[in-house]
Protein backbone atom coordinates (compact mmCIF):
# COMPACT_ATOMS: atom_id res chain seq x y z
CA UNK A 1 0.00 0.00 0.00
CA UNK A 2 2.67 2.43 0.78
CA UNK A 3 3.99 1.82 -2.58
CA UNK A 4 0.98 2.19 -4.32
CA UNK A 5 0.57 6.18 -2.53
CA UNK A 6 4.17 7.04 -3.31
CA UNK A 7 3.46 5.77 -6.87
CA UNK A 8 0.18 8.20 -6.74
CA UNK A 9 2.15 10.72 -5.58
CA UNK A 10 4.60 11.02 -8.07
CA UNK A 11 2.05 10.88 -10.94
CA UNK A 12 0.26 14.05 -9.22
CA UNK A 13 3.30 15.80 -9.29
CA UNK A 14 3.93 14.95 -13.01
CA UNK A 15 0.64 15.61 -13.94
CA UNK A 16 0.91 19.18 -12.07
CA UNK A 17 4.43 19.39 -13.55
CA UNK A 18 2.91 19.13 -17.27
CA UNK A 19 0.34 21.47 -16.47
CA UNK A 20 2.79 24.01 -15.43
CA UNK A 21 5.13 23.59 -18.53
CA UNK A 22 2.27 23.91 -21.06
CA UNK A 23 0.69 26.85 -18.91
CA UNK A 24 4.60 28.49 -19.28
CA UNK A 25 4.35 27.66 -23.14
CA UNK A 26 0.74 28.86 -23.53
CA UNK A 27 2.15 32.31 -21.75
CA UNK A 28 4.80 32.61 -24.24
CA UNK A 29 3.57 32.02 -27.17
CA UNK A 30 0.55 34.32 -26.31
CA UNK A 31 3.26 36.76 -25.16
CA UNK A 32 5.43 36.07 -28.63
CA UNK A 33 2.26 36.64 -31.05
CA UNK A 34 0.68 39.83 -29.18
CA UNK A 35 4.74 40.81 -29.57
CA UNK A 36 4.64 40.13 -33.20
CA UNK A 37 1.38 41.35 -33.96
CA UNK A 38 2.93 44.61 -32.71
CA UNK A 39 5.48 44.52 -34.97
CA UNK A 40 3.99 43.39 -37.76
CA UNK A 41 1.56 46.38 -37.17
CA UNK A 42 4.79 49.08 -36.58
CA UNK A 43 5.84 47.44 -40.02
CA UNK A 44 3.04 47.83 -41.75
CA UNK A 45 2.15 51.41 -40.62
CA UNK A 46 5.69 52.42 -40.88
CA UNK A 47 5.40 51.09 -44.45
CA UNK A 48 2.29 52.87 -45.14
CA UNK A 49 3.65 56.09 -43.74
CA UNK A 50 6.60 56.16 -46.36
CA UNK A 51 4.43 55.40 -49.17
CA UNK A 52 1.91 58.11 -47.95
CA UNK A 53 5.14 60.37 -47.70
CA UNK A 54 6.02 59.33 -51.24
CA UNK A 55 2.82 59.60 -52.50
CA UNK A 56 2.64 63.44 -51.30
CA UNK A 57 6.37 64.01 -53.10
CA UNK A 58 5.01 62.86 -56.05
CA UNK A 59 2.01 65.34 -56.24
CA UNK A 60 4.44 67.93 -55.30
CA UNK A 61 6.61 67.01 -58.23
CA UNK A 62 3.83 66.16 -60.75
CA UNK A 63 2.89 70.12 -59.89
CA UNK A 64 6.47 71.19 -60.42
CA UNK A 65 6.16 69.47 -63.97
CA UNK A 66 3.27 71.22 -64.58
CA UNK A 67 4.69 74.66 -64.11
CA UNK A 68 7.88 73.76 -66.01
CA UNK A 69 5.55 73.25 -69.18
CA UNK A 70 4.23 76.27 -68.35
CA UNK A 71 7.01 78.13 -68.32
CA UNK A 72 9.37 76.60 -70.98
CA UNK A 73 5.81 77.73 -73.51
CA UNK A 74 6.35 81.23 -72.48
CA UNK A 75 10.15 80.73 -72.89
CA UNK A 76 8.90 79.61 -76.64
CA UNK A 77 6.70 82.43 -77.53
CA UNK A 78 9.93 85.38 -77.03
CA UNK A 79 12.96 86.12 -75.63
CA UNK A 80 13.38 85.12 -71.35
CA UNK A 81 16.23 86.93 -69.57
CA UNK A 82 18.02 84.67 -67.04
CA UNK A 83 16.80 87.23 -64.38
CA UNK A 84 12.95 86.76 -65.49
CA UNK A 85 13.32 82.92 -65.41
CA UNK A 86 14.86 82.72 -62.51
CA UNK A 87 11.95 84.70 -61.16
CA UNK A 88 9.73 82.22 -62.74
CA UNK A 89 11.01 79.61 -61.15
CA UNK A 90 10.73 80.95 -57.66
CA UNK A 91 7.59 81.99 -58.35
CA UNK A 92 6.24 78.48 -59.34
CA UNK A 93 7.82 76.98 -56.33
CA UNK A 94 6.13 79.41 -53.84
CA UNK A 95 2.83 79.12 -55.49
CA UNK A 96 2.91 74.50 -55.07
CA UNK A 97 4.59 75.51 -51.78
CA UNK A 98 1.02 77.56 -50.92
CA UNK A 99 -0.72 74.44 -52.66
CA UNK A 100 0.77 71.84 -50.37
CA UNK A 101 0.99 73.90 -47.42
CA UNK A 102 1.05 71.55 -44.27
CA UNK A 103 1.73 68.43 -45.85
CA UNK A 104 5.64 69.02 -47.35
CA UNK A 105 8.26 71.61 -47.49
CA UNK A 106 9.70 72.98 -50.85
CA UNK A 107 12.99 74.90 -50.87
CA UNK A 108 14.20 76.32 -54.25
CA UNK A 109 17.75 77.60 -54.20
CA UNK A 110 19.70 79.31 -57.64
CA UNK A 111 22.95 77.78 -58.17
CA UNK A 112 23.80 79.28 -61.66
CA UNK A 113 21.79 82.49 -62.47
CA UNK A 114 23.22 82.82 -66.19
CA UNK A 115 25.55 85.67 -65.67
CA UNK A 116 28.56 83.47 -66.24
CA UNK A 117 29.51 82.34 -69.59
CA UNK A 118 28.15 79.57 -69.80
CA UNK A 119 24.66 80.95 -69.58
CA UNK A 120 23.93 78.21 -67.40
CA UNK A 121 20.35 78.90 -64.82
CA UNK A 122 20.43 76.26 -62.49
CA UNK A 123 18.15 75.45 -59.31
CA UNK A 124 18.13 73.29 -56.77
CA UNK A 125 14.44 71.90 -55.65
CA UNK A 126 14.31 69.73 -52.63
CA UNK A 127 10.81 68.62 -51.15
CA UNK A 128 11.12 67.03 -47.32
CA UNK A 129 7.48 65.13 -46.43
CA UNK A 130 7.25 63.93 -42.93
CA UNK A 131 6.89 60.15 -42.46
CA UNK A 132 4.13 59.95 -40.37
CA UNK A 133 5.50 59.89 -36.60
CA UNK A 134 8.39 58.37 -36.80
CA UNK A 135 10.36 61.46 -37.02
CA UNK A 136 11.91 60.81 -39.94
CA UNK A 137 11.39 62.57 -43.45
CA UNK A 138 11.59 61.73 -46.77
CA UNK A 139 13.87 63.84 -48.89
CA UNK A 140 13.40 64.48 -52.54
CA UNK A 141 16.28 66.23 -54.34
CA UNK A 142 15.58 67.72 -57.75
CA UNK A 143 17.08 70.36 -60.48
CA UNK A 144 15.50 72.61 -63.07
CA UNK A 145 18.25 73.92 -65.34
CA UNK A 146 18.98 75.10 -69.23
CA UNK A 147 21.15 72.51 -69.69
CA UNK A 148 20.32 70.15 -72.89
CA UNK A 149 17.88 67.50 -72.06
CA UNK A 150 20.44 64.87 -73.54
CA UNK A 151 22.64 65.03 -70.35
CA UNK A 152 19.49 63.84 -68.21
CA UNK A 153 19.81 60.17 -69.02
CA UNK A 154 22.53 56.86 -69.41
CA UNK A 155 22.15 55.90 -72.82
CA UNK A 156 20.24 58.19 -75.75
CA UNK A 157 19.88 57.58 -79.55
CA UNK A 158 17.49 58.96 -81.77
CA UNK A 159 17.80 55.56 -83.83
CA UNK A 160 18.92 51.90 -83.29
CA UNK A 161 20.89 50.06 -80.41
CA UNK A 162 22.91 47.40 -80.27
CA UNK A 163 24.03 45.71 -77.13
CA UNK A 164 26.65 43.06 -78.42
CA UNK A 165 27.19 40.30 -75.30
CA UNK A 166 27.10 41.60 -71.51
CA UNK A 167 27.81 45.48 -72.06
CA UNK A 168 26.48 46.54 -67.99
CA UNK A 169 23.83 49.95 -68.47
CA UNK A 170 22.62 51.20 -64.83
CA UNK A 171 20.35 54.57 -65.35
CA UNK A 172 17.45 55.62 -67.92
CA UNK A 173 17.79 54.49 -71.53
CA UNK A 174 16.00 56.14 -74.34
CA UNK A 175 16.24 54.88 -78.16
CA UNK A 176 13.81 56.10 -80.64
CA UNK A 177 14.37 53.33 -82.95
CA UNK A 178 15.25 49.39 -82.15
CA UNK A 179 17.38 47.69 -79.87
CA UNK A 180 18.88 45.04 -80.87
CA UNK A 181 20.98 42.14 -78.08
CA UNK A 182 23.00 39.21 -78.70
CA UNK A 183 24.86 36.74 -76.00
CA UNK A 184 28.08 37.31 -78.22
CA UNK A 185 30.39 40.14 -77.74
CA UNK A 186 32.27 40.98 -80.94
CA UNK A 187 35.91 42.79 -81.47
CA UNK A 188 38.57 42.80 -84.23
CA UNK A 189 41.73 40.72 -84.30
CA UNK A 190 42.53 40.51 -88.08
CA UNK A 191 39.43 40.49 -88.29
CA UNK A 192 35.95 40.36 -86.68
CA UNK A 193 35.28 37.46 -84.05
CA UNK A 194 33.15 36.44 -81.63
CA UNK A 195 33.00 35.47 -77.50
CA UNK A 196 29.97 33.85 -75.93
CA UNK A 197 28.67 35.52 -73.46
CA UNK A 198 25.66 36.26 -71.08
CA UNK A 199 22.98 38.62 -72.67
CA UNK A 200 23.57 43.03 -71.60
CA UNK A 201 22.06 44.25 -68.27
CA UNK A 202 20.12 46.80 -67.77
CA UNK A 203 19.42 48.22 -64.22
CA UNK A 204 17.09 50.73 -64.72
CA UNK A 205 14.25 52.31 -67.15
CA UNK A 206 13.81 51.53 -70.74
CA UNK A 207 11.81 53.04 -73.70
CA UNK A 208 11.98 51.54 -76.91
CA UNK A 209 9.96 53.29 -79.68
CA UNK A 210 10.37 50.48 -82.13
CA UNK A 211 10.95 46.85 -81.63
CA UNK A 212 12.80 44.35 -79.67
CA UNK A 213 15.27 41.75 -82.09
CA UNK A 214 17.54 39.26 -80.47
CA UNK A 215 20.15 37.19 -82.63
CA UNK A 216 18.78 33.98 -82.92
CA UNK A 217 22.41 31.94 -83.27
CA UNK A 218 26.07 32.95 -83.46
CA UNK A 219 26.96 35.33 -85.67
CA UNK A 220 29.34 34.44 -88.85
CA UNK A 221 31.30 36.92 -91.19
CA UNK A 222 29.16 39.78 -89.22
CA UNK A 223 25.78 38.52 -89.83
CA UNK A 224 23.34 38.20 -87.57
CA UNK A 225 20.05 36.24 -87.92
CA UNK A 226 17.65 39.10 -85.68
CA UNK A 227 14.40 37.90 -84.39
CA UNK A 228 11.89 40.09 -82.81
CA UNK A 229 10.87 39.32 -79.08
CA UNK A 230 8.60 41.00 -76.60
CA UNK A 231 9.00 42.29 -72.76
CA UNK A 232 7.22 39.28 -71.81
CA UNK A 233 10.40 37.64 -72.74
CA UNK A 234 12.83 39.82 -70.76
CA UNK A 235 14.32 37.52 -68.29
CA UNK A 236 15.63 35.44 -71.09
CA UNK A 237 16.86 38.18 -73.62
CA UNK A 238 18.33 40.28 -70.31
CA UNK A 239 20.85 39.16 -67.66
CA UNK A 240 19.55 42.44 -65.60
CA UNK A 241 15.62 43.17 -66.99
CA UNK A 242 14.80 46.80 -67.02
CA UNK A 243 11.95 48.38 -66.40
CA UNK A 244 9.45 49.10 -69.64
CA UNK A 245 8.80 52.87 -69.30
CA UNK A 246 6.30 54.49 -72.02
CA UNK A 247 7.65 58.26 -72.64
CA UNK A 248 8.17 60.95 -75.09
CA UNK A 249 11.71 60.84 -76.44
CA UNK A 250 12.08 64.79 -76.54
CA UNK A 251 15.96 65.12 -76.31
CA UNK A 252 17.16 67.75 -78.64
CA UNK A 253 19.90 66.96 -81.24
CA UNK A 254 22.89 68.94 -80.50
CA UNK A 255 24.16 71.04 -83.38
CA UNK A 256 27.97 70.22 -83.24
CA UNK A 257 29.18 71.78 -86.32
CA UNK A 258 26.80 75.05 -86.38
CA UNK A 259 28.45 75.35 -82.74
CA UNK A 260 32.23 74.92 -83.88
CA UNK A 261 31.36 77.52 -86.52
CA UNK A 262 30.09 79.97 -84.36
CA UNK A 263 33.31 80.01 -82.01
CA UNK A 264 35.84 80.09 -85.42
CA UNK A 265 38.62 82.21 -85.12
CA UNK A 266 41.03 83.45 -87.88
CA UNK A 267 44.83 84.63 -88.38
CA UNK A 268 44.18 88.64 -87.96
CA UNK A 269 44.77 90.47 -91.71
CA UNK A 270 46.98 93.00 -90.04
CA UNK A 271 49.84 90.74 -88.94
CA UNK A 272 52.36 89.96 -91.77
CA UNK A 273 55.08 87.50 -90.50
CA UNK A 274 57.68 85.87 -93.07
CA UNK A 275 59.85 83.38 -92.51
CA UNK A 276 63.18 85.96 -91.58
CA UNK A 277 60.84 87.63 -88.83
CA UNK A 278 63.03 87.12 -85.42
CA UNK A 279 61.39 87.07 -82.22
CA UNK A 280 60.54 90.63 -81.11
CA UNK A 281 58.01 92.04 -79.25
CA UNK A 282 56.58 95.83 -79.59
CA UNK A 283 55.41 99.02 -76.95
CA UNK A 284 52.39 97.41 -76.41
CA UNK A 285 53.87 94.19 -75.22
CA UNK A 286 52.54 92.43 -78.36
CA UNK A 287 55.26 89.61 -79.49
CA UNK A 288 55.47 88.30 -83.12
CA UNK A 289 57.70 85.16 -84.40
CA UNK A 290 57.89 82.76 -87.24
CA UNK A 291 58.88 79.62 -85.46
CA UNK A 292 58.77 80.10 -81.57
CA UNK A 293 59.73 78.05 -78.72
CA UNK A 294 58.91 78.45 -75.21
CA UNK A 295 63.28 78.99 -74.26
CA UNK A 296 63.23 81.61 -77.19
CA UNK A 297 60.33 83.48 -75.36
CA UNK A 298 62.33 83.34 -71.90
CA UNK A 299 60.98 82.66 -68.13
CA UNK A 300 58.71 85.71 -68.10
CA UNK A 301 54.75 85.93 -68.98
CA UNK A 302 54.09 87.79 -72.32
CA UNK A 303 52.38 91.36 -71.32
CA UNK A 304 49.99 91.05 -74.73
CA UNK A 305 49.13 88.83 -77.78
CA UNK A 306 51.55 86.30 -78.92
CA UNK A 307 51.60 85.86 -82.86
CA UNK A 308 53.19 82.94 -84.17
CA UNK A 309 53.62 83.07 -88.09
CA UNK A 310 54.39 79.45 -88.56
CA UNK A 311 54.82 76.38 -85.26
CA UNK A 312 54.70 77.30 -81.42
CA UNK A 313 56.60 74.68 -79.38
CA UNK A 314 56.18 73.72 -75.54
CA UNK A 315 58.76 71.69 -74.67
CA UNK A 316 58.82 69.17 -71.98
CA UNK A 317 59.37 71.14 -68.70
CA UNK A 318 58.98 73.97 -70.29
CA UNK A 319 56.25 77.09 -69.67
CA UNK A 320 55.03 79.58 -70.97
CA UNK A 321 52.75 82.04 -70.49
CA UNK A 322 50.45 84.80 -72.37
CA UNK A 323 48.54 87.74 -70.88
CA UNK A 324 46.24 88.20 -74.04
CA UNK A 325 45.24 85.84 -76.98
CA UNK A 326 47.58 83.34 -78.55
CA UNK A 327 47.68 82.80 -82.47
CA UNK A 328 49.26 80.15 -83.96
CA UNK A 329 49.17 79.88 -88.03
CA UNK A 330 50.11 76.37 -88.69
CA UNK A 331 51.40 73.96 -85.80
CA UNK A 332 50.64 74.04 -82.05
CA UNK A 333 52.50 71.63 -79.89
CA UNK A 334 52.59 71.63 -76.23
CA UNK A 335 54.43 69.23 -74.26
CA UNK A 336 54.95 71.25 -70.99
CA UNK A 337 52.86 74.26 -69.51
CA UNK A 338 51.11 76.32 -71.36
CA UNK A 339 48.56 79.00 -70.05
CA UNK A 340 47.07 81.96 -71.68
CA UNK A 341 44.79 84.25 -70.33
CA UNK A 342 42.77 85.27 -73.46
CA UNK A 343 41.99 82.90 -76.50
CA UNK A 344 43.97 80.57 -78.37
CA UNK A 345 43.69 79.76 -82.60
CA UNK A 346 45.53 77.68 -84.24
CA UNK A 347 45.08 77.58 -87.95
CA UNK A 348 46.65 73.69 -88.88
CA UNK A 349 47.49 70.64 -86.34
CA UNK A 350 47.68 70.69 -82.92
CA UNK A 351 49.76 68.39 -80.65
CA UNK A 352 48.49 68.25 -77.03
CA UNK A 353 50.33 67.15 -73.51
CA UNK A 354 51.05 68.43 -70.24
CA UNK A 355 49.04 71.40 -69.02
CA UNK A 356 46.87 73.84 -71.31
CA UNK A 357 44.73 76.95 -69.39
CA UNK A 358 42.79 79.67 -71.33
CA UNK A 359 41.30 82.73 -69.39
CA UNK A 360 37.79 81.63 -67.29
CA UNK A 361 35.43 82.66 -70.66
CA UNK A 362 37.92 81.84 -73.17
CA UNK A 363 38.43 79.22 -75.39
CA UNK A 364 40.90 77.09 -77.90
CA UNK A 365 39.91 76.84 -81.75
CA UNK A 366 41.75 74.15 -83.66
CA UNK A 367 41.11 74.77 -87.67
CA UNK A 368 42.79 71.55 -88.21
CA UNK A 369 43.17 67.86 -86.53
CA UNK A 370 43.73 67.34 -83.12
CA UNK A 371 45.89 64.89 -81.13
CA UNK A 372 45.97 64.59 -76.92
CA UNK A 373 47.85 62.98 -74.60
CA UNK A 374 50.43 60.62 -76.93
CA UNK A 375 53.02 61.33 -75.10
CA UNK A 376 51.46 62.43 -71.37
CA UNK A 377 48.35 63.56 -69.95
CA UNK A 378 46.68 66.42 -71.06
CA UNK A 379 45.31 68.66 -68.17
CA UNK A 380 43.17 71.01 -69.62
CA UNK A 381 41.47 73.99 -68.38
CA UNK A 382 38.97 75.38 -71.08
CA UNK A 383 36.91 74.40 -73.67
CA UNK A 384 38.58 73.41 -76.77
CA UNK A 385 36.36 73.46 -80.51
CA UNK A 386 38.35 70.67 -83.23
CA UNK A 387 37.60 71.85 -86.69
CA UNK A 388 39.01 68.53 -88.06
CA UNK A 389 39.17 65.17 -86.70
CA UNK A 390 40.59 64.28 -82.57
CA UNK A 391 42.63 61.56 -81.52
CA UNK A 392 43.16 61.02 -78.24
CA UNK A 393 45.70 58.71 -76.57
CA UNK A 394 45.89 59.04 -72.62
CA UNK A 395 44.14 60.36 -69.84
CA UNK A 396 42.60 64.00 -70.26
CA UNK A 397 41.79 65.85 -66.97
CA UNK A 398 39.20 68.44 -67.06
CA UNK A 399 35.74 69.58 -66.24
CA UNK A 400 35.25 70.83 -69.41
CA UNK A 401 33.87 70.51 -73.25
CA UNK A 402 35.58 68.96 -76.43
CA UNK A 403 33.87 69.86 -79.88
CA UNK A 404 34.76 67.77 -82.74
CA UNK A 405 33.39 68.27 -86.27
CA UNK A 406 34.80 65.29 -87.90
CA UNK A 407 35.21 61.80 -86.04
CA UNK A 408 37.09 61.20 -82.55
CA UNK A 409 39.29 57.82 -82.29
CA UNK A 410 39.89 57.48 -78.22
CA UNK A 411 42.41 54.78 -76.68
CA UNK A 412 44.01 54.58 -73.41
CA UNK A 413 41.51 57.11 -71.88
CA UNK A 414 40.08 58.05 -68.41
CA UNK A 415 39.53 61.28 -66.79
CA UNK A 416 40.34 62.22 -63.08
CA UNK A 417 39.65 66.04 -62.79
CA UNK A 418 35.85 66.55 -62.73
CA UNK A 419 33.22 65.62 -66.25
CA UNK A 420 34.81 65.71 -69.92
CA UNK A 421 32.19 66.73 -72.05
CA UNK A 422 32.76 65.09 -76.03
CA UNK A 423 30.73 65.94 -78.59
CA UNK A 424 31.48 65.20 -82.62
CA UNK A 425 29.53 65.40 -85.45
CA UNK A 426 31.36 62.57 -86.70
CA UNK A 427 32.05 58.96 -85.30
CA UNK A 428 33.40 58.11 -81.87
CA UNK A 429 35.08 55.25 -81.15
CA UNK A 430 36.85 54.01 -77.77
CA UNK A 431 38.38 50.90 -78.08
CA UNK A 432 41.72 49.67 -76.92
CA UNK A 433 41.11 51.09 -73.65
CA UNK A 434 42.94 49.58 -70.30
CA UNK A 435 43.67 46.53 -72.03
CA UNK A 436 43.27 42.84 -70.29
CA UNK A 437 44.09 44.03 -66.64
CA UNK A 438 41.23 42.92 -64.18
CA UNK A 439 40.15 45.99 -62.63
CA UNK A 440 38.07 48.45 -64.34
CA UNK A 441 39.62 51.67 -65.50
CA UNK A 442 37.05 54.56 -64.54
CA UNK A 443 36.13 57.38 -67.46
CA UNK A 444 34.24 60.31 -65.79
CA UNK A 445 32.45 61.56 -69.59
CA UNK A 446 30.15 62.08 -71.32
CA UNK A 447 30.07 60.84 -75.17
CA UNK A 448 28.18 62.52 -77.78
CA UNK A 449 28.10 61.75 -81.56
CA UNK A 450 25.62 62.65 -84.06
CA UNK A 451 26.93 59.94 -86.16
CA UNK A 452 27.81 56.09 -84.71
CA UNK A 453 29.07 55.36 -81.26
CA UNK A 454 30.60 52.33 -80.73
CA UNK A 455 32.70 51.31 -77.68
CA UNK A 456 34.24 47.66 -76.59
CA UNK A 457 34.81 46.17 -73.59
CA UNK A 458 36.77 43.04 -74.72
CA UNK A 459 40.36 43.17 -74.18
CA UNK A 460 39.09 46.86 -72.70
CA UNK A 461 37.90 47.31 -69.24
CA UNK A 462 36.00 50.20 -68.72
CA UNK A 463 33.78 52.15 -66.68
CA UNK A 464 31.64 55.28 -67.86
CA UNK A 465 30.44 57.71 -65.19
CA UNK A 466 28.14 59.78 -67.20
CA UNK A 467 26.41 58.96 -70.00
CA UNK A 468 26.41 58.32 -73.99
CA UNK A 469 24.63 59.71 -76.95
CA UNK A 470 24.87 58.23 -80.67
CA UNK A 471 22.37 58.25 -83.60
CA UNK A 472 23.50 54.77 -83.65
CA UNK A 473 25.06 53.15 -80.53
CA UNK A 474 26.70 50.15 -80.45
CA UNK A 475 27.57 48.60 -77.11
CA UNK A 476 30.36 45.41 -77.06
CA UNK A 477 31.79 43.22 -74.03
CA UNK A 478 32.29 40.55 -72.12
CA UNK A 479 32.61 39.56 -68.36
CA UNK A 480 35.66 38.46 -65.98
CA UNK A 481 38.99 38.10 -67.34
CA UNK A 482 40.60 38.47 -70.76
CA UNK A 483 44.21 37.87 -71.58
CA UNK A 484 46.63 38.03 -74.50
CA UNK A 485 48.19 34.79 -75.54
CA UNK A 486 51.42 36.05 -77.57
CA UNK A 487 52.96 32.50 -78.25
CA UNK A 488 49.28 32.25 -80.71
CA UNK A 489 48.32 35.97 -80.75
CA UNK A 490 44.89 36.04 -79.45
CA UNK A 491 42.51 36.65 -76.91
CA UNK A 492 41.87 34.04 -74.28
CA UNK A 493 38.80 34.42 -72.23
CA UNK A 494 37.42 33.45 -68.51
CA UNK A 495 35.53 30.13 -68.89
CA UNK A 496 32.79 30.10 -67.40
CA UNK A 497 32.27 33.89 -67.91
CA UNK A 498 31.38 35.18 -64.57
CA UNK A 499 27.32 35.48 -63.64
CA UNK A 500 27.53 38.87 -61.99
CA UNK A 501 26.60 41.54 -63.96
CA UNK A 502 28.76 43.86 -62.31
CA UNK A 503 31.83 41.93 -63.54
CA UNK A 504 30.90 43.23 -67.29
CA UNK A 505 34.14 44.78 -68.85
CA UNK A 506 32.03 47.56 -69.89
CA UNK A 507 29.89 49.49 -67.56
CA UNK A 508 28.05 52.60 -68.63
CA UNK A 509 26.98 54.32 -64.84
CA UNK A 510 24.58 57.55 -65.22
CA UNK A 511 26.75 60.34 -62.85
CA UNK A 512 23.93 62.23 -61.78
CA UNK A 513 26.31 65.24 -59.63
CA UNK A 514 27.48 66.21 -63.07
CA UNK A 515 23.92 68.18 -63.72
CA UNK A 516 25.48 69.93 -59.98
CA UNK A 517 28.51 70.50 -61.16
CA UNK A 518 28.04 71.04 -65.09
CA UNK A 519 31.80 71.05 -67.09
CA UNK A 520 32.40 74.28 -68.71
CA UNK A 521 30.97 74.56 -72.09
CA UNK A 522 27.99 72.44 -71.42
CA UNK A 523 25.43 73.21 -74.24
CA UNK A 524 22.14 74.94 -72.94
CA UNK A 525 19.18 75.04 -74.15
CA UNK A 526 16.02 77.74 -74.26
CA UNK A 527 13.97 75.42 -72.10
CA UNK A 528 14.01 74.64 -68.44
CA UNK A 529 15.02 70.37 -67.85
CA UNK A 530 13.84 68.99 -64.59
CA UNK A 531 15.71 66.37 -63.21
CA UNK A 532 15.35 63.96 -59.96
CA UNK A 533 18.89 63.82 -58.13
CA UNK A 534 17.79 61.55 -55.26
CA UNK A 535 15.65 60.32 -53.06
CA UNK A 536 16.11 59.39 -49.32
CA UNK A 537 14.56 58.58 -45.93
CA UNK A 538 16.43 59.88 -42.82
Amino acid sequence: MHVLKEEKGYTLVTVLLIFAVAAIITVSLVSASVSTFKTVKVSETGTQDKLNAEMVADEATALIEKQVDSINSVIATGTVMPSQLISMLQAAITNIQQQKNGKCSIEYKTLKDGTAPDGIVLGKVTISVPVGKSGKTLTKVMTLSTVSDVFQYTAVTPSNMYLYGSPYIIGDVNIGGDLYVSNYGKYVDGYTKYIRTYFPAINGTLTVKGRYYEAGKQPVYNFYSWKPFGPESFSRYFSVAPVVKNRQLTVDKINVGDMITAKALGWPENIKINSNYSYNTDKYGNAFGYDVTASQVGSQPIKGNLYVGDDLIVGENKSLTVNGDLYVKDVLTVKGNLTVKGKIYVGGYADLNGVLSTGADKYIYIAGNATLSDVSALNLNGVMYVNGSLTSKGDVNTNGSIYVRGNADVENFSNSNGTLILLCDGNIQLANNNLYKDNPKVIDAYLYSNSNLFIYGIGSNLKINGGIYGNTISLSASRGRTIHNPIYDELEFQNPQPADPAKSRLTVNFKKDMILNPPKGIPTVNKVTLKEINTSVQ
